[in-house]
């Protein structure tokens, strides 16, 4: 994982400890393999941005009450009650990236989720979910994000105390998004939801994406045209992709790019 990969406009407005920090957490990431140590990152990325709650959680989209979860600094009580309710199926958060939102804000979504209300026995209602957040202060500020690709679904949920203006957390978690899916998917998956693609080929795959040719590529990286076409060959290989365009559009889906 080479620092430019994260160094992006989602990092522009990090001081450069920040942008250290950011580098440690997603050199971290890429190499997590237990449940334990994504939980342990999880800790620490809530601590440094001073955030009440991080959550992050993993399934397919065909059985969401299924999904895993891995969190910091949630109530338990709550996360016992939403996994027996069922509340997934009406969240307007999971519901908002279900739908193909990627970054958003979950006040601003749950105030404006004009989501159908399921209804019939043991089916959760949006009302019930939405009285049961209220009663466990769960309406408050923060923002989530979330990527589906190939029918499995890969989400990240913060609080944040009301009122705060900084935006290190919204930054920062942008920045680490694909590092965290694609921890989260690995330790809690048995198959791969992301393209098993290598840092130099996803390297190339970002340059692509900025609109740079295999010449400025090979420059950029201090290698030759010809190992930036093998690397790029072997990426659009993992990818299925038919070629550039396709590339990179898988690139966004799947999150491994960034918008």
């Amino acid at each position: 994982m080479t620092q430019s990969l994260m160094v992006d406009e989602a990092t522009n407005g990090l001081c450069a400890n920040d942008r250290q920090r950011l580098f440690a957490h997603g050199e971290e990431l890429l190499s997590l393999s237990s449940r334990s140590g994504l939980a342990d990152c999880l800790d620490s990325l809530r601590e440094w941005l001073d955030l009440s709650e991080i959550v992050v959680a993993t399934g397919t989209i065909g059985t969401l009450p299924d999904a895993r979860v891995i969190g910091s600094g949630y109530d338990p009580e709550w996360m016992e009650l939403y996994l027996r309710e069922q509340f997934v199926l009406v969240d307007p958060i999971v519901q908002a990236i279900v739908n193909g939102q990627r970054f958003l804000s979950r006040s601003g979504t749950i105030a404006e989720n004009n989501a159908m209300v399921r209804t019939g026995p043991r089916k959760p209602t949006l009302e019930r979910f939405l009285e049961a957040a209220r009663d466990h202060g769960r309406l408050g500020y923060g923002f989530a994000s979330g990527v589906v690709f190939n029918g499995r679904i890969a989400l990240c949920s913060v609080i944040t105390s009301p009122g705060r203006g900084d935006q290190r957390g919204p930054l920062v978690l942008r920045a680490l998004r694909p590092m965290l899916y694609q921890a989260l998917t690995r330790v809690l998956l048995p198959e791969p939801v992301f393209p098993d693609l290598s840092q130099r080929e996803v390297a190339i795959l970002e340059c692509l994406a900025s609109g740079h040719n295999d010449i400025q590529i090979a420059d950029a990286m201090s290698i030759s045209a010809s190992t930036v076409r093998v690397h790029r060959a072997n990426g659009f290989q993992e990818l299925g992709a038919r070629n550039r365009c396709h590339a990179v559009a898988i690139g966004f889906q799947s999150g491994l790019l960034q918008r």
